[in-house]
């Protein structure tokens, strides 16, 4: 109901908004990822490039993309677990 429909009917419960853009976060999450692994790709094979030493900083950028593609999407998860489980106790607390 809108406020206006609100106002005439006399009903004071309001209808908390569902937090919507949460779930355009998440359909980030896998871009991101995916971003962070081959940025560390490609900075590893531009440090081998230059000083001349081919596997070893590829390999090693490479792992850190992937840790930290990782642990970026887990924080976006967790910060989207906790927007709705606010959203879940604040809809429970106004149903009250």
């Amino acid at each position: 109901m809108t406020e206006s429909n609100q106002q005439k009917s006399g009903s004071k419960h309001v209808i908390a908004p569902r937090p919507v853009g949460a779930n355009y976060l998440l359909v980030g999450a896998g871009s991101m990822y995916t971003a962070s692994v081959i940025a560390g790709f490609l900075v590893g094979y531009l440090l081998d490039y230059l000083f001349g030493t081919m596997p070893l900083f590829f390999l090693i950028c490479g792992v850190l993309g992937f840790v930290a593609g990782a642990r970026k999407v887990h924080l976006l998860s967790n910060r989207v677990n906790v927007a709705a489980v606010t959203a879940k106790k604040k809809e429970e607390q106004n149903a009250e």
